[in-house]
C-alpha cells in the first residue's frame, strides 16, 4: 500500500508535506502477524485445536489517522483550500501557526467538514479553508491530522 497524499489547491499556495506519521496503538497497519495468535506456531495453541486466523479480505478496512507535518512554500491567498488524495482523502483536524502565520492573520475560516473544493479530477472533497488577512508569507507550518 502506497502512504502517498497529494495536496490540492484551490489558488496559489503549494503545501509540502515534511513528513507524515501513522497514528496507531499497538503494530504497524501493515503487519498482520497478530491476527494468526499462536496458529503460526505450531503445537502452541491451547488444547491443540485449530489456531485463530483472522484476516478482513473484504475490502472493508478503514486507514488509520495520520499525523502530517507540513508548511505552505508560497504564499496564501484569502479563501485557499485545501484537499486531500492519496492515502488520506479527510481532514480531521489542522494547527496552523507560527510567527509568519500570526503576522499575515491566516487563520482556518471555516469548521473542519463545512469546506469543499475540487481535486484534481475536478471532483468535489471535504476541505480545510484558510482565511488571511494580511499578505501571506512563505512557510506557513501546517500541522494536520488526516485519515
Amino acid at each position: 500500500m502506497t502512504n502517498t497524499i497529494t495536496y490540492t489547491t484551490s489558488g496559489s499556495g503549494v503545501f509540502t508535506e515534511d513528513f507524515s506519521l501513522d497514528l496507531y496503538a499497538g503494530t504497524l497497519n501493515s503487519d498482520t502477524e497478530w491476527l494468526k495468535g499462536n496458529a503460526g506456531i505450531a503445537g502452541t495453541y491451547p488444547g491443540s485445536l485449530a489456531g485463530f486466523t483472522a484476516s478482513n479480505t473484504g475490502g472493508a478496512a478503514t486507514a488509520g489517522a495520520k499525523l502530517v507535518c507540513g508548511r505552505f512554500t508560497t504564499n496564501l491567498a484569502n479563501d485557499e483550500t485545501l484537499v486531500l488524495e492519496g492515502a488520506a482523502t479527510k481532514i480531521l483536524a489542522v494547527i496552523i501557526g507560527d510567527n509568519s502565520t500570526a503576522a499575515a492573520g491566516v487563520t482556518l475560516k471555516e469548521a473542519i467538514g463545512t469546506s469543499s473544493a475540487n481535486d484534481s479530477a475536478g471532483v468535489s472533497k471535504p476541505a480545510a479553508k484558510f482565511k488571511v488577512t494580511s499578505t501571506s508569507d512563505a512557510l506557513v507550518t501546517c500541522w494536520m491530522i488526516v485519515q
